[in-house]
């Protein structure tokens, strides 16, 4: 007896993106328009392939995120057990720290050029962004507080939610090798993941939706100046002064 045809998990896959592109075609054009801006300004064509990547994985969580936003306000849903949090909370925490890589080379090419007005790094939008997006990377990447060095004493930390025992309550010290730390992780109402960040600087706690990152990240391609237009202006600039 033949055996049944086997699955094609890539082509599964390749079908699955096409579908996200088909179903945020607007989302998909704005990230392709930020990938070039963005690698423009700083001078580095590679990001655009990264940037386009991230953009495509956002495609599919936003698929994702709407599906689960919908299941939840029609209460319905398959009888087996289901992994989509599973899934997405890991395909979310890769986007985290691909964008937050991508941002951070962004950051480090302003760094190395020196101080300028119009560098797109000292813009708030990219600065609270990037700040997110550390506060984000070094629990899921390292599960450490971002920038733990920094801390002068040892932090104490509540579970969330809480287990209503002794565990409730834990200390986080920087000192210690056996530290480490795990965000608490939700889905917001649009069905987003979101999670509980730390900025011990502050200090504070707050919550930071995968949603809003991608968002934000995307309003920079109508808020950052193309590098040609800004060459057009500096040279502008320097003929009224001669």
């Amino acid at each position: 007896m033949a055996s049944p045809p086997q699955t094609k998990v890539s082509s599964l896959l390749n079908s699955i993106f096409a579908t996200a592109k088909g179903r945020y075609h607007d989302r998909h054009v704005a990230w392709t328009n930020l990938s070039g801006v963005l690698a423009g300004r700083f001078s580095l064509p590679i990001a655009m392939i990264s940037l386009q990547q991230q953009g495509d994985l956002d495609l599919l969580l936003c698929c994702m995120e709407e599906e689960f936003a919908n299941k939840a306000t029609t209460g319905a849903g398959d009888t087996d057990v289901d992994f989509t949090f599973h899934y997405q909370k890991m395909l979310s925490e890769g986007w985290v720290v691909g964008c937050y890589e991508t941002l951070r080379a962004f950051q480090q090419r302003d760094v190395e050029r020196g101080a300028q007005t119009d560098a797109v790094s000292i813009l708030p939008s990219f600065s609270t962004l990037f700040a997110d997006l550390e506060l984000l990377r070094m629990p899921i990447a390292k599960y450490e507080i971002a920038r733990d060095k920094r801390m002068k004493e040892p932090l104490n930390l509540v579970a969330n939610p809480p287990n209503n025992d002794a565990s409730d309550e834990r200390v986080y010290d920087r000192n210690d090798p056996r530290r480490a730390h795990f965000m608490p992780t939700g889905m917001s109402g649009r069905g987003s993941v979101t999670w509980l960040a730390i900025d011990h600087t502050a200090p504070r706690e707050y919550w930071i939706e995968r949603r809003d990152l991608a968002d934000r990240l995307l309003a920079l391609g109508s808020e950052v100046v193309p590098a040609g237009i800004l060459e057009a202006q500096r040279a502008a600039a320097r003929s009224k002064d001669t």
